[in-house]
């Protein structure tokens, strides 16, 4: 009799922590689509010299007059999505770059994806697209590697959304930088300008040289499902 009692028991006991297992929180189910639906938050335009931060209005308007980007509309697109694949894989819109996803509990969503930029005949540096993974706050910093005589470089796009797999904001940099090119005294300059989803990286601006000028405008956009 008492056998039979303590069976019984643990028969309960196993059907209670079974039931408990699958009334726990279901497992997620992939694809899953999140859409832009809102321009959260707009910075103002800073612009930066090697000598410090320009405010007067009229220089800024005068340096960004040709970049449409600076304080652009928005509207949600029907490209502007981005879908987790897996619980450890993403894409944006209709791009075939993938990313690895990771996450910081419910405090932020990183998405990252391998850079590789070469191979390049030494001497020769592609800095215009150098510059513009500099910029970006999170980015991996840099490695250089030689390989039969030429110079390639590899790192990681880095892009850190605060928020949780349902709603996160996703950083969006409006950009433009002017360098001179060549040898002190040309009047040759670079110029490099676009968008970036990435925040902009303050320790760029210890790179500046005489002659540099940046402007930069930071904005979030908001993915909810």
């Amino acid at each position: 009799m008492k056998l039979n009692v303590i069976l019984m028991m643990a028969g309960t006991v196993a059907a209670v922590a079974g039931c408990s297992k699958y009334r726990g929180k279901p497992a997620k189910i992939f694809p899953i689509e999140l859409k832009a639906v809102a321009l959260e938050s707009r910075g103002s335009v800073r612009l930066y010299t090697k000598s410090g931060e320009i405010t007067d209005e009229g220089v800024i308007a005068e340096f960004i007059n040709s970049e449409e980007g600076f304080n652009a509309s928005f509207a949600p697109r029907p490209d502007d999505f981005m879908t987790f694949i897996t619980d450890s894989t993403a894409q944006f819109g209709i791009s075939a770059v993938l990313y690895r996803v990771s996450r910081e509990g419910n405090t932020a969503v990183v998405f990252r994806s391998p850079f590789i930029l070469g191979p390049y005949a030494r001497g020769e540096e592609p800095r215009k697209i150098l510059d513009t993974y500099r910029l970006s706050k999170h980015n991996d910093p840099l490695q250089m590697f030689h390989s039969g005589g030429q110079i390639s470089y590899k790192g990681e796009v880095v892009t850190y959304c605060s928020g949780t797999d349902r709603s996160f904001l996703f950083p969006v940099m409006i950009y433009k930088l002017s360098r001179p090119s060549g040898n002190s005294g040309q009047a040759n300059i670079r110029v490099a300008s676009g968008k970036l989803f990435n925040e902009f990286n303050k320790d760029f601006l210890a790179t500046l040289g005489d002659r540099d000028t940046i402007a930069y405008q930071q904005s979030y956009v908001r993915y909810s499902k």
